[in-house]
């Protein structure tokens, strides 16, 4: 967008009404000192300006508003509309109005803007799945915020510099950028963003098998939330909370913070941590070897999932899969994977090289040889070829598992090499599980 200087406005103002200098002059003031004001070259006093607004029959604040107030103004509506379209997955147009911003920010350089807009256009990519835009929005938001001094922005812009690394599984660097936003907290600080950074740096330790220090951000986190008024965060801290015991293997501890997360999403309705609930007690229930609640809960969460739409459904779906095989009931799992295969659901590649794993794994077990070496074959090929690097190895050690549990030492023993080089290669500590494999 154009923005008009306070000259371009009164030029365009009395063209419109079809008016020369000296009808608007009138005997005010000269038509050579209107002319003067038209061009910028000299500023009106405030009660020229008044006069002129009147003979223009246009609102005095028009004239008055600076082309930095004019983006203030457009930046408070369109950036909210923007975040409004995000929530309801309209990516386009929330992108569209921000990007409008950004660009009208950087042509009168106001670097405040740039930094509002390009954080959330960052948010948006990150929603796409798009990380290597989201990271360039982050740093053009961080270069932005220097810029304009204000740093305080800047725990909010590490923290989504985390989250795209988080997303792609990078951990050791979504660490880092976790500890520089905890580093930049203060007093004032959103306690919503606090708690937010809190909890993924719980979950990064979870990921990262430093299960000690994800307990200890688990009740940070679980203690800040406890108070703020609000009921499906602290929901979410407590599932949060109860897989990090669950891991410890304190299990009446996580069962008791799980059910009381589901009594509280049941009660506010909100769906997707209920589902994770759900998610996070079959899992519990598989560790201690009822099956039959284990293989209940999933269910529940499949269900919850398949209503909202939810990203994870594939995923929970196979862990459903896999935990009818431990349990021994071949021909539930062979059923229900075919369901998840069935379903237009979009999927990563790992999760397709698992499933692959899972239709070997019980060929295997039905005695279809021939079927589970090409569906082993087929999922290899897609884990070694994987996009993202830092996954691979983690990819590997959730094939060799399954091909342990369908009797092929031999290929699971290769497949922990495989994994175990891949993380060397990538200067990595050995994750809790291979070591465990």
């Amino acid at each position: 967008m154009q923005y008009l200087t306070l000259g371009q406005k009164l030029r365009l103002k009395r063209k419109e009404l079809d008016l020369t200098l000296k009808d608007i002059a009138g005997d005010y003031i000269s038509p050579a000192t209107l002319s003067l004001v038209e061009r910028d070259l000299q500023v009106p006093s405030e009660e020229l300006l008044r006069y002129l607004a009147e003979r223009l029959e246009t609102p005095y604040s028009y004239f008055k508003e600076t082309p930095e107030e004019t983006l203030g103004r457009r930046a408070k509506t369109l950036l909210a509309e923007s975040e409004a379209l995000l929530h309801r997955k309209r990516y386009s147009m929330a992108t569209r109005f921000a990007e409008e911003i950004m660009n009208d920010a950087k042509e009168l350089r106001l670097h405040h803007y740039i930094a509002q807009s390009a954080l959330l256009l960052s948010r948006i990519a990150l929603t796409q799945e798009e990380y290597h835009r989201a990271n360039e929005y982050l740093f053009e938001a961080q270069s932005a915020a220097h810029l304009s001094g204000h740093h305080e922005w800047l725990p909010s812009i590490y923290f989504q510099f985390a989250q795209v690394s988080f997303r792609q599984s990078f951990y050791p660097q979504a660490l880092d950028y976790l500890k520089q936003a905890d580093q930049a907290t203060d007093d004032t600080m959103d306690d919503e963003l606090h708690r937010k950074i809190l909890s993924l740096l719980s979950q990064t330790h979870h990921k990262m098998g430093n299960y000690d220090q994800a307990l200890d951000y688990a009740e940070k986190a679980t203690s800040l939330v406890s108070r703020m008024n609000n009921l499906e965060a602290y929901a979410e801290s407590l599932i949060m909370l109860g897989a990090n015991y669950r891991e410890q293997e304190q299990y009446d501890k996580a069962l008791e913070l799980f059910q009381e997360a589901m009594r509280i999403s049941r009660q506010l309705e909100t769906q997707h941590e209920l589902s994770e609930a759900e998610r996070n007690l079959a899992e519990l229930y598989v560790k201690t070897g009822d099956h039959a609640q284990a293989h209940q809960h999933f269910e529940l969460a499949i269900e919850q999932k398949q209503k909202l739409g939810d990203a994870s459904l594939f995923t929970t779906m196979l862990d459903l899969v896999e935990a009818l095989l431990d349990a021994g009931d071949v021909y539930k799992a062979q059923s229900r994977l075919q369901d998840a295969l069935g379903y237009d659901i979009p999927s990563a590649e790992e999760d397709r090289a698992r499933a692959l794993a899972l239709s070997y794994q019980i060929s295997c077990f039905l005695g279809d040889e021939a079927a589970g070496r090409r569906a082993l074959e087929e999922s290899l090929t897609l884990a070694r070829s994987h996009s993202v690097q830092t996954r691979m190895p983690d990819l590997l050690v959730k094939l060799g598992r399954i091909c342990a549990k369908a009797g092929d030492q031999s290929m699971a023993t290769q497949l922990f090499g495989e994994a175990l080089a891949g993380y060397e290669s990538l200067g990595l500590i050995m994750r809790t599980n291979t070591k465990n494999a």
